[in-house]
């Protein structure tokens, strides 16, 4: 008995060494799998595919990132007509519109397996979905990475923690040393309640999902939808040009351009080399097609930025072609979402430089407690958590504060830093908008501060004084900050001044040296990002 009791607590030591420690690694799953399609439906040109899901936690919660790649049939059948690609080697522009064919949407139901390898086995289950859209062609396999926010709750579904078969997710395998660490751990185990307090059902997939070390996809489902235009234009124009020809063989002009322009929904196509083409304002498909030609080489060399003209000019001269047109909209997407500095709660403000100082990014507000424990996991602050978290962290030393950037900077993919002292300075005082105060944005203390006339001895939530005018909040009072620059060899600048400190010490001229290895409830930090 004695043996087996030191085997748990062996397990239960190692397993909480392991697990203790922050994961910041990427969760990769695959679903693959061949298109089927019903006799007598419609047959579309998806032949294999393969989805490639990616889940990180940044800032305390799920992102995903997924894309698809699939290989394609050599015809289709769709509202009865049938076309082999063979058919349109003659017509230049009906073989390359089959080629960028490409679905409007995929929907994957699927079921997360998470695999702890210190346990050697599954220790949760949850099931939830991804939707894809602005999808590649067949064959393409490069493809700019949109990360997409996701929900705790509204996600991940039928959430149930313990060891588990991958046969039978949701049916818990009983473990008592792993249900022993789940208690120690504050991770409720069996079937999360989703109606259940945040931390209960929040904060144990949310350990989960951190501790795993790796995620398989069961119980994996794929509906794949199309744009019945996409195929409609290909086989409605096909029929029309083989049909004018017949007519024309026969010499009988008249039925021939009766027979291609009767009836049409669509501007007839037009190329260069038609004898009309002069005397017609239709862009010349052979434009269009060269301007995605020229779009899809630079695409692949990940220039999207200099691909965008023209998958632009294509989406332009024929509205009904999908394929550039959703080529716009997932660069423009990929651009908006890169250009956005802002994660979570954790909002920048620009910066514009003037004569030596470049334009920059800085902090809305100090880094406040809920945004230092999603990234640290701990709260090292003396005044602890008020107003869900929105008081600044503080307690913390500069090279805490550093450390806190890099893991921010690996979960983000951003580089954060902390702000230089003339950075600092720069942002405080308004930047190019810069009006001659004492204080950041006043020379009435209590207005933009809490300093020692008016914080009763404590830090407050971030943002509730008057910003400056840059709208940057708390640049005077709260807590002092940590910058980046050294103050001498053995100390490093804090700027600001503090919920403790008096007029003279919160002018934005005050300076204060402290070692790196310091630490106290009136000092915390803002982070800060290159332009």
């Amino acid at each position: 008995m004695r043996r087996f009791y030191l085997t748990m607590l062996t397990m239960l030591m190692s397993a909480a060494a392991l697990w203790g420690e922050a994961q910041t690694g990427v969760l990769t799953g695959t679903i693959s799998g061949k298109e089927k399609y019903a006799a007598g439906k419609n047959s579309y040109l998806m032949d294999g595919y393969e989805v490639n899901v990616a889940y990180k936690v940044v800032m305390g919660a799920p992102v995903c990132t997924a894309n698809m790649t699939w290989t394609r049939h050599n015809s289709y059948a769709v509202k009865s007509k049938k076309v082999a690609y063979a058919q349109l080697a003659e017509y230049p522009d009906l073989k390359a519109r089959y080629d960028l064919i490409t679905p409007k949407s995929v929907e994957c139901t699927y079921t997360i397996m998470f695999y702890s390898e210190n346990s050697k086995a599954y220790i949760a289950s949850a099931k939830t979905k991804t939707v894809l859209t602005l999808l590649e062609k067949a064959g393409a396999t490069v493809s700019p990475s949109i990360p997409e926010n996701l929900s705790w709750k509204e996600s991940f579904t039928d959430v149930v923690i313990g060891q588990q078969d991958a046969k039978k997710p949701g049916v818990v395998i009983p473990n008592a040393a792993l249900e022993e660490f789940f208690k120690s751990s504050r991770i409720t185990s069996g079937k999360l309640d989703p109606k259940a307090s945040g931390f209960a059902y929040i904060g144990s997939i949310q350990r989960i999902f951190r501790e795993a070390t790796r995620i398989d996809l069961v119980n994996t489902s794929v509906t794949v939808k199309w744009n019945d235009e996409d195929y409609n234009f290909i086989s409605e124009e096909y029929g029309k040009r083989k049909l004018a020809e017949s007519y024309m063989a026969k010499k009988d002009t008249l039925n021939a351009v009766k027979t291609y322009t009767s009836n049409r929904k669509r501007e007839i196509p037009v190329s260069v080399n038609a004898p009309f083409f002069w005397r017609t304002t239709s862009v010349p498909y052979e434009v269009c097609l060269d301007a995605i030609s020229t779009g899809d080489e630079l695409y692949a060399q990940q220039k999207w930025d200099e691909a965008l003209p023209f998958y632009q000019k294509a989406a332009k001269s024929d509205e009904k072609f999908a394929y550039p047109a959703n080529r716009v909209a997932k660069i423009q997407k990929y651009m908006e979402n890169k250009s956005n500095r802002n994660v979570r709660d954790l909002e920048l403000i620009f910066v514009e430089g003037t004569g030596g100082m470049k334009s920059f990014y800085m902090g809305k507000t100090e880094v406040t407690q809920r945004q230092w424990m999603r990234v640290m996991h701990t709260n090292p602050s003396k005044f602890g958590m008020r107003g869900n978290g929105d008081a600044p962290v503080e307690n913390v030393t500069w090279e805490e504060a550093l450390e806190f950037v890099k893991r921010l900077s690996a979960e983000t993919g951003m580089k954060f830093r902390l702000p230089r002292a003339d950075e600092w300075m720069y942002a405080a005082k308004g930047g190019k908008m810069a009006i001659n105060t004492q204080f950041s944005g006043s020379d009435n203390l209590s207005d933009v501060a809490w300093c020692a006339y008016n914080s009763e001895e404590k830090t407050h939530k971030v943002g509730e004084k008057t910003p400056n005018e840059l709208g940057i909040f708390d640049m005077t009072g709260n807590v002092s900050e940590w910058v980046a620059d050294s103050y001498d060899k053995d100390n490093r600048y804090v700027k600001g001044g503090s919920w403790s400190d008096d007029a003279a010490n919160c002018v934005m001229t005050a300076d204060e040296k402290r070692s790196p290895k310091y630490k106290s409830g009136n000092i915390g930090f803002r982070v800060c990002q290159d332009e």
